[in-house]
């Protein structure tokens, strides 16, 4: 958690917004890449702060391929509205090719001065640990996570052990 905050309050030079801001939604929501730049404002459900949406890992092959997500109002303000123009199918996060965003990650995370090699997937790793280590139990992180049963989970348990 120390690091997640020096993350957030960490701000650089030429940094890119949208890549910031979906990579601190990633640390509290769990989702992968591949799902957090497809996502469109269809996805969010403001009035009862929910966000759902299929996972593109598993769509098509699971019935557990459909995620949803509670939403505080932190989060919503991340998420932001869409404009006029957008409407609902507007994307929710413009973000630029995966190596872009990584680069930009890694530079933002040698400013924060965290020394360790920090992919985007490792928000979703450090989301689990984060709600295992807060007393969430192992089948809410899995539904959470979109994991169609405990075993891809119970990985997780052994980082809070």
């Amino acid at each position: 958690m120390d690091e997640i905050q020096a993350l957030i309050n960490t701000h650089y030079d030429n940094e890119n917004p949208n890549v910031r801001r979906t990579f601190i939604l990633c640390l509290y929501c769990g989702l992968r890449f591949c799902d957090v730049k497809d996502l469109t404002y269809r996805s969010v459900d403001y009035s009862n702060k929910l966000l759902t949406f299929e996972q593109n890992k598993t769509k098509g092959h699971s019935t557990a391929s459909g995620v949803v997500i509670p939403l505080n109002d932190g989060l919503l303000t991340l998420i932001g509205e869409p404009t006029a123009d957008e409407g609902k199918d507007g994307s929710v996060f413009n973000l630029p090719s995966y190596e872009s965003c990584l680069k930009s990650l890694k530079r933002w995370v040698k400013r924060a001065g965290i020394d360790k090699h920090i992919s985007w997937h490792c928000a979703r790793h450090s989301f689990a640990v984060n709600i295992l280590n807060n007393g969430a139990n192992i089948k809410t992180v899995a539904s959470l996570l979109g994991h169609s049963g405990l075993k891809h989970t119970e990985k997780y348990t052994r980082a809070v052990d």
